[in-house]
């Protein structure tokens, strides 16, 4: 009886403890729905393509940003007025998703609405400050509607903020200003590398006049920048054959320390790094490399004529190959006769055709080629020299060490040589100086 009675006791404390818990695990069940239901409406809200899909989960929740927002994309191709609507409905659920605001001011601009877009992008660049993306909106936003000042203030923080825009805010102030007067109103407030940059881009366009202008007032300052800012500018001028603009360009970098001379050169030597005390620079008017196919070049190989150091050329492949090993751009009176001098020596060299200087016009307008005697064999350190007169419209020379290709046998060439003491000089410049 008592045991009969104990087991009734225990149905009862069992019941009544599921009974408690049952409202608790209906409980987590419902939380559980909903937050499935919402994590499937989060997906479909991002993932949905029609209008009318739209609008039926938007009655589940009108108050959903992500709902409102989605609504206004699939509408942009649609309906771009509708578009609007929604867009500026998610910004009001959610003002401060730059998201919203930005893609807002995109449909406000498609329509039309300039206001709206206006009024979007403010909002934006006070959310975002330092996004350097929104800047540029509003700045050509601003260019757009000729508020000048506005969008140079726009256009001036965009570059403060990243100098990676500045080829796209030149192209867009062009449209407007005279190149002068962005560089005042602007590219003046950039560092130095900003402002070169900006003569590069200038020459690049084809306004070398004025790239040149600005030229001056840029190595006139002191802001540093490195050789490789200017080698684009510097070499667009050797190349259209404005040679005059491009060794003032020179000239102000060696005057800024950038490209130094050797102290060893003399006064009146024409030649840049004629004794090859420097590693060349490969660029502007210093030596450059030409084909290295079967040799090796050895810009400072001791036993100088002069100096520390000497170009050597090791012929390690026997070819019957034509050279330009090294040459120089050297800028150049019209009309005038010069006088080319070196020293060189030679190891083993096997071809008849050596090693020898060679000097033409590089627009091929002024005078023929002229050629120094050849080296073969093994020579101590001697000279060799040429003169020339240059031609009424020559501006520049090209200084080369040159092979021609040998038609007498032995034609192959092997073995070594080396150059050093370039000069060249004006025979009938004093009244240039």
């Amino acid at each position: 009886m008592i045991l009969r009675q104990l087991g009734v006791a225990r149905m009862e404390v069992s019941l009544r403890g599921r009974s408690r818990s049952l409202p608790f695990l209906m409980g987590v069940g419902a939380v559980s729905l909903i937050l499935a239901a919402e994590m499937s409406l989060v997906g479909i809200a991002s993932s949905f393509e029609s209008p009318s899909t739209g609008r039926l989960i938007l009655l589940l929740d009108a108050n959903d940003p992500q709902l409102q927002h989605r609504l206004g994309q699939v509408y942009k191709e649609i309906d771009p007025a509708e578009s609007v609507r929604y867009l500026r409905r998610a910004t009001e659920l959610s003002r401060y998703s730059r998201l919203y605001w930005s893609d807002l001011a995109s449909a406000c601009q498609s329509i039309g609405d300039t206001q709206c877009a206006d009024r979007a992008m403010e909002h934006l660049l006070k959310l975002c400050p330092m996004v350097p993306y929104y800047h540029q909106l509003a700045a050509e936003s601003y260019l757009g509607k000729n508020l000048l000042d506005e969008s140079l203030a726009q256009f001036r923080r965009l570059l403060e903020l990243d100098s990676i825009y500045a080829t796209d805010t030149w192209a867009a102030l062009l449209t407007v200003f005279e190149p002068d007067v962005i560089f005042q109103k602007v590219a003046i407030r950039m560092d130095s590398m900003g402002q070169v940059g900006y003569v590069d881009f200038l020459s690049a366009q084809g306004d070398n006049d004025a790239a040149y202008r600005i030229w001056s007032f840029v190595a006139a300052n002191h802001g540093p920048f490195p050789l490789s800012s200017v080698q684009p500018y510097l070499e667009r001028l050797i190349n259209l054959g404005r040679i005059e603009e491009a060794a003032h360009v020179w000239q102000d970098l060696e005057r800024r320390g950038i490209v130094k001379r050797s102290d060893v050169e003399e006064k009146d030597n024409l030649v840049f790094n004629g004794g090859f005390e420097r590693l060349p620079l490969n660029a502007g008017f210093d030596w450059r490399t030409g084909s290295t196919n079967y040799l090796a070049l050895d810009f400072a190989a001791p036993g100088a004529y002069h100096g520390a150091h000497s170009l050597r050329v090791d012929f390690t492949v026997g070819s019957n190959n034509e050279y330009e090993l090294v040459h120089q751009i050297v800028p150049v009176h019209s009309n005038r006769t010069y006088s080319l001098k070196a020293y060189v020596r030679s190891q083993d060299i096997t071809s008849t055709s050596g090693p020898c200087l060679r000097v033409s016009d590089p627009q091929q307008r002024g005078f023929d080629d002229a050629i120094s005697e050849t080296t073969v064999g093994t020579t101590e350190w001697h000279p060799v020299s040429l003169s020339f007169s240059t031609g009424p419209e020559t501006q520049s020379v090209r200084l080369s060490l040159w092979r021609l290709r040998g038609r007498i046998f032995p034609m192959e060439i092997t073995g070594s040589f080396w150059l050093d003491a370039v000069t060249l000089e004006c025979k009938d410049c004093t009244a240039e100086k």
